[in-house]
């Protein structure tokens, strides 16, 4: 008798054939539906991240074009705003520091010696190599009204003293730096009625 036919396919191929195809089949469909799976996920994340960032960029800032600054350290000690109307320190309430930046010898001596003989307190007469302008008067946080003191000895029609606020100074004494094109003192009388006069706001205040 010929070789059974019970395990033959119709088309030919054994039922062991024919499982290993469905098996196969079957592991194929599940790994495509994993990978489908996955890709749906990461399709709705991705289209969630779009809809945020469309959100941020629409949101209005509080301040259209305005970029906060970046602080990256203590904030810079600021002038003590003086009170409205207030007048320079009378002479007697000032000490100075006189540095020469020029090479005229004994110009430092001379001019707080004249200081001197106004009332002013003179703490050291010396040199310098950081005298930038004719007159710079140099002060603190808590010395502007003395600055503006000795502002008022120095400053003429032809001679403007530049103020310099040195943030880590402390108290209120000045330094007073001689440069080259320095005219001397005012008239003592101009002197004595720029005292008399309320001083302008600093910047800042």
């Amino acid at each position: 008798m010929p070789t059974s036919h019970r395990d033959a396919h119709p088309y030919g191929r054994s039922a062991d054939d024919v499982r290993r195809r469905d098996q196969r089949l079957r592991r194929t469909r599940r790994l495509r539906a994993t990978q489908l799976a996955m890709f749906s996920v990461l399709a709705v994340a991705l289209v969630a991240i779009g809809v945020y960032a469309v959100g941020e960029l629409q949101e209005p800032s509080a301040e259209p074009g305005v970029i906060s600054p970046k602080s990256l350290g203590p904030d810079p000690a600021q002038v003590e705003c003086p009170d409205p109307e207030a007048m320079p320190l009378e002479p007697g309430e000032v000490t100075v520091a006189v540095l020469n930046g020029t090479t005229r010898s004994g110009l430092a001596g001379t001019t707080a010696e004249e200081l001197g003989e106004r009332g002013y307190e003179v703490a050291d007469v010396g040199n310098t190599r950081s005298a930038g302008a004719p007159v710079t008067i140099v002060y603190g946080p808590a010395g502007y009204l003395a600055a503006m003191s000795v502002n008022a000895q120095l400053a003429t029609a032809e001679q403007e003293p530049v103020l310099k606020l040195a943030e880590d100074r402390e108290g209120a004494a000045v330094d007073l730096l001689l440069g080259s094109g320095y005219r001397g003192l005012a008239e003592e009388s101009e002197a004595s009625a720029t005292l008399q006069e309320a001083v302008p706001a600093p910047e800042g205040c």
